[in-house]
């Protein structure tokens, strides 16, 4: 587990995961201000999650293996169509 967001939720994780993966029209600052008004984060949290954005955006990772959740994420190799 990724230090910084040890305390959230299995739940928090999975919606953060959503909104880094999936929210094309939020800026980040406005992504920020959603991750600390409703999802409870606090400003390092909510900066941290932001600088995962590109990441998230380009790969698609196994659940519960993100880099959110660790650092060694796991991620869908599309040349082998396997997880690694």
């Amino acid at each position: 587990m990724n230090a910084l967001f040890s305390n959230l939720t299995a739940q928090t994780l999975a919606n953060i995961e959503d909104q880094l993966s999936n929210n094309e029209v939020s800026t980040d600052e406005e992504l920020v201000d959603l991750f600390i008004e409703e999802f409870g984060l606090t400003l390092d949290q909510a900066e941290a999650a932001i600088h995962l954005r590109d990441q998230y955006r380009i790969q698609v990772f196994l659940e519960g293996h993100g880099p959110l959740h660790q650092q060694d994420s796991v991620a869908f190799d599309p040349v082998t169509k396997t997880f690694n």
